[in-house]
């Protein structure tokens, strides 16, 4: 694979500055100029989308030359398109479906091939992911699912295609499939509600707070955790495309919905943000010293914002530095606080 660690096209190698599209959208730090920062954030109600709007609320706050536009994109890959297609030059994505793109894989296998990438910038997710059902459905582990109505989170996210590909490869998906009800996921309380679905696929954000739409599920419906069976553990376990942990406790839930286990095996997810080399390296330097200076102000308004006073929690989702580099205000901001890594590549404006 051709590595491309200025921040740009596999085909080109460096993404041509001042191009146009992103020019307009990226601009120019100066004596009354201000930037947009326009961020694809998958779709409203997940957290990431969350996420970005909280930091957006502080950022509008705290800086007179930022401007930080959350987008909601509907999911990952059409997060990447848009960027691709100059619509964006800014994005969150998971590492699975960048890693996808990187190697053109799922959805962007050819003649869906995306080319041009922009630069890491500081991670802001980390999700967990695990099986709940209704408590009165019957279905007390996940050899249950098999013939229930599920719901297994909307099919243009990258956490449907990790999902599918996770029990695809040890043949448990296509009995599944069978069962899976799609819709958005601004659906899925009234859907458990209703009894269209009987279980869903629920995540915990940075282990302590659940997205909005699984607040509304929390509130509305009696649920509780699905107990993993080995051969449903194993395929978590062993799956290259995601992480692997089990929980004490899953985080953010009102109610009580633990079970008589010891632990709870989930797969997991990162996520970082990543910035067109357009963008200044002061811009997003001051962006992420925004984050390190007022997560406080920002988790008043999202729970799963982390805690950036500590500069770790801004590099655990760098893990494609090898083929997109880290953009340069990121890097600055990572030497001067001591986690510089120097087998991560600095990418170039």
């Amino acid at each position: 694979m051709m590595s491309f660690k200025d921040g740009v096209s596999r085909r080109d190698a460096l993404k041509v500055a001042g191009g146009v599209g992103l020019v307009g959208l990226a601009g120019c730090l100066g004596d009354g100029e201000q930037t947009d920062i326009t961020v694809g954030s998958s779709s409203s109600g997940s957290t990431t989308y969350d996420n970005s709007q909280a930091i957006q609320r502080v950022v509008s706050e705290q800086s007179d030359s930022i401007n930080f536009i959350t987008q909601d994109a509907g999911g990952d890959p059409q997060s990447m398109r848009l960027y691709a297609d100059d619509e964006l030059n800014a994005y969150s994505t998971g590492n699975f479906i960048l890693n996808q793109a990187l190697t053109d894989s799922g959805p962007f296998e050819e003649p869906d091939d995306i080319d041009t990438f922009p630069l890491h910038g500081f991670s802001h997710l980390s999700l967990n992911l695990y099986w709940v059902a209704l408590e009165d459905s019957g279905i007390e582990t996940t050899d249950d699912l098999f013939g229930a109505d599920i719901y297994a989170l909307p099919a243009g996210w990258g956490l449907r295609d990790l999902t599918e590909q996770m029990y695809g490869e040890v043949g448990l998906w296509e009995e599944l499939e069978e069962g899976v009800v799609n819709f958005e996921t601004s659906e899925a309380a009234s859907a458990m509600e209703e009894g269209r679905v009987e279980a869903a696929v629920v995540y915990s954000s940075n282990y302590d707070a659940l997205p909005a739409w699984a607040v509304e599920v929390d509130a509305r419906n009696d649920v509780q955790m699905v107990e993993m069976t080995d051969e449903f553990a194993d395929a978590a376990n062993e799956f290259a495309g995601a992480g692997y942990e089990e929980l004490d406790e899953p985080g953010g839930w009102d109610q009580d919905v633990s079970i008589d286990v010891d632990s709870y095996p989930t797969w997991t997810e990162t996520y970082p943000y990543m910035f067109d080399p357009d963008i200044s390296d002061e811009v997003v330097y001051d962006l992420m010293e925004i984050c390190h200076e007022h997560y406080e102000s920002m988790q008043d308004a999202q729970p799963a914002i982390l805690d950036y006073s500590d500069p770790d929690n801004f590099t655990f989702a760098l893990t494609h530095t090898d083929e997109v580099g880290v953009h340069p205000g990121a890097a600055d901001w990572y030497e001067d606080n001591g986690v510089w890594d120097d087998d991560w590549t600095r990418g170039e404006i």
